[in-house]
């Protein structure tokens, strides 16, 4: 199966954050993107979840107030 480009825009909708975070997160590294020309920035969907998994916090179990 073909990894699917996403845009910056999709990808932000996605993660339900401003497109400004976005070129942040790019700018620093944090993910990867795929570019040709200037304006041309796609993102594969395979790099955006791992960046997700790379940032998930799993859960610590519960307290038992005792």
């Amino acid at each position: 199966m073909e990894d699917e480009l996403l845009t910056i825009s999709e990808v932000s909708k996605w993660l339900k954050v401003h497109e400004s975070y976005m070129y942040r997160l790019m700018k620093e590294g944090e993910l990867p993107v795929v570019r040709r020309g200037k304006r041309y920035t796609r993102i594969l969907r395979s790099d955006l979840i791992a960046f997700i998994q790379k940032h998930r916090l799993e859960p610590t179990g519960r307290r038992s107030g005792k």
